[in-house]
């Protein structure tokens, strides 16, 4: 969260900071751009599990879809190296996944053997798991996108913001020191992602919203006060939506 910026929307507001206990995460990019995360992703999470201590995986990957994927490439690959190597416990979780098979990511790896939670960003802030001390980041998140011209919602892979970065990378050193395998370069992270995620009021269907303040008796919507302003495109393009609704635009 921007505090500086909450704090200046409510009038200059004190800022209070309470820290977490955090522990160092080194953090590790790739050289030159990789052509296919996902496939990169993989080897990078096999290559920890063969070659680094002990410790629990947390990779992001954008959506049921492409984790599913994941999670059955893992499991065959796995298969192939045999019971020469240890055991990977493969565990995905998204928002459809049944709440008793999310619930396992919870549950440590027994002695011997290691565990990977494959992810949307839904762990990026929402769940703390105990034992991760390696994340794999590809840099992508799947956003929900509104375009007002055409009037339709679209379901796209994004680069993330620096902001997602440093919370994805954060998740590695909950429980101890960690490491962070960054499938981008540090150029890209420096220069190419932005600070901060755009605000989902500048990129959602407005329509909600805006019956929600016709409701609260707040007719001018181009004049308000908003703290991230969509664009007034979006919201005539909102108003015109609830007409044939009966909800009165002015």
């Amino acid at each position: 969260m921007d505090a500086e910026k909450f704090s200046g929307y409510f009038f200059n507001c004190n800022i209070f900071t309470i820290p977490g206990r955090t522990f160092p995460v080194e953090i590790l990019y790739t050289k030159q751009p990789e052509t296919d995360y996902l496939d990169a992703a993989l080897i990078t999470v096999l290559q920890i599990h063969l070659t680094e201590p002990e410790g629990d995986v947390l990779l992001f990957l954008t959506g049921q879809e492409e984790i599913d994927f994941a999670c059955q490439c893992l499991y065959d690959r796995m298969k192939f190296l045999g019971k020469k190597v240890p055991e990977l416990i493969i565990l995905p979780v998204y928002s459809a996944l049944p709440s008793k098979m999310q619930s396992r990511i919870f549950d440590h790896a027994p002695p011997g053997k290691r565990k990977v939670v494959v992810a949307t960003n839904i762990a990026e802030a929402s769940l703390t798991i105990d034992g991760i001390f390696y994340v794999v980041d590809p840099g992508f998140a799947k956003q929900n996108v509104y375009n007002p011209k055409q009037g339709l919602d679209s379901l796209i892979i994004t680069p993330i913001s620096q902001a997602s970065a440093k919370q994805r990378a954060g998740r590695a050193g909950r429980t101890g020191p960690g490491k962070c395998y960054r499938l981008y370069t540090e150029s890209a992270y420096r220069n190419e992602m932005s600070p901060t995620s755009i605000p989902e009021i500048q990129r959602i269907n407005l329509g909600m919203t805006t019956l929600t303040m016709k409701a609260m008796g707040i007719n001018d919507l181009l004049s308000f006060d908003f703290m991230d302003p969509p664009s007034p495109q979006a919201l005539i393009s909102a108003m015109e939506q609830l007409v044939p609704h009966g909800a009165p635009v002015v």
